[in-house]
Formats: C-alpha cells, structure tokens, sequence
C-alpha cells in the first residue's frame, strides 16, 4: 500500500513538471507572437504548477513588462508592480540565478523610466543593486549591461550617475550581443546626449538585423520612425 502511494506521488509529481514545462514553452511562443498577457498567464500557470520554478516567474515578470510597455495609465502602473512582485519572488526562489536579479532589475527600470526621473529616484539604489548583482553573477550579460549604460543616463550625477559610463556599456552589450534593442536605445541615447550622426549609424543598425520577435518588429518601427523624423 505505501510502495504503491508512493508510485502515484511521483506520477503526479512527473505529471505537474511536465504540465509546468508545456505551460513554459506557450509562454515562450506567445511571447515571440506579441501576446504578452497571454504570455504572462502561461508563466504563471507553469508557476503554479512548480510552485519552485523560478524561471517561469522571471518569465512571467518579463511578459507584464512588455505588457506595461503597450498599456497606459494606472493600468500600466499595476502590471510594472505585477512584474517586480514576480520577479522577487524568483530571486528569493533562486538567489544565484543573474536572469532572476536582471528581470527585477528590468521590471523596476522600465517602471522608473514610464514614471520619469524626478518621480523614481526613490528606486535608483535598487535598480543598481540588482544590475550589480546580476552583473556579478554573470559579467557578460548584456541585458544588464544595457541597463546600467541607461541607469547612468537617466540617473543624475548627484546621485551616481556618470554620462562617461553610457558609450563603453552600450558597446561592451552590442560585442557580446548585437539585438534591435541595444541598437535602438543606444541611438536614441546619443540623440539625447546630442551625438546624432553616431545615433543614425545605431538606429540603421537596427534596421539591418534580423527580426524574428513581434518585440524585434516593434523596436524597428520605433527605429524607421526616429530615422525618418529627425534626419
């Protein structure tokens, strides 16, 4: 009788892993779509499913994000905090992992960024120790790297911001890394440290790669439209 509890245990523990991994990879598909509230809601399922699956939280924070980017208001507001809410849950579920620190890291930024600066320097110290952490974790990840280069532009000197940081972290992200999105923020930066001929070289940078995202998509659009008003 217990050999046999025993055996359905582990039959329903293999069943929810396989449910949590199935769940994962629709989030993965309907994230590339452009379906980020469909995305965030297969993370989740897969969360609930393996209550310990730090990934799918850090996915499911990554999907809100996206979400927010595309919504407005309080609305957005909520879905930024749903993100930061996920993404610490991941990084007290797997401390060691950079992915879990970078998403918390992404959700609080891109919040401070749709609230404006003068409004978020409250989240400053935090946003900077979770890309340090992440960046200690792993020294090449280029995510966190573009995120500092943009936490030093946005972040004013008084409190730690230096501009001499922003060109050497955007690069360092684009050698390990080239994607639409490094090259897109990197020439809207230099448009706004007033340098628009290298911004030009990024933005049509940017159109030249590949797009296999609906993100990717959305970032050259946001390109083409940069190149064709201000140049």
């Amino acid at each position: 009788m217990r050999r046999s509890r025993y055996r359905w245990l582990s039959l329903l523990l293999f069943a929810l892993a396989v449910s949590a991994h199935a769940q994962s990879a629709d989030g993965d598909r309907l994230f590339a779509a452009g379906d980020y509230a469909a995305a965030a809601a297969a993370y989740l399922a897969a969360a609930e499913a393996d209550p310990e699956d730090a990934a799918a939280l850090y996915h499911a924070a990554r999907a809100r994000t996206y979400q927010a980017r595309e919504t407005a208001g309080e609305a957005a507001v909520a879905l930024y905090e749903e993100a930061v809410a996920h993404a610490r849950r991941a990084t007290e579920l797997a401390p060691d992992d950079p992915e879990a620190h970078f998403a918390l890291a992404r959700a609080w930024g891109r919040l401070a960024q749709y609230r404006g600066v003068l409004e978020s320097l409250n989240l400053a110290t935090l946003i900077k120790r979770e890309l340090d952490r992440t960046l200690e974790l792993d020294p090449d990840h280029d995510g966190a790297l573009h995120a500092l280069a943009l936490w030093h532009t946005n972040v004013p000197w008084v409190f730690g911001g230096r501009t001499e940081q922003v060109r050497p972290l955007f690069e360092r992200a684009i050698a390990i890394n080239p994607t639409v999105l490094h090259h897109l923020e990197y020439g809207e930066t230099l448009l706004a440290l007033g340098d628009p001929e290298a911004a030009r070289r990024q933005l049509e940078l940017a159109l030249e790669l590949p797009a296999p995202t609906a993100a990717d998509r959305a970032e050259q659009a946001r390109a083409r439209e940069l190149l064709a008003s201000r140049f």
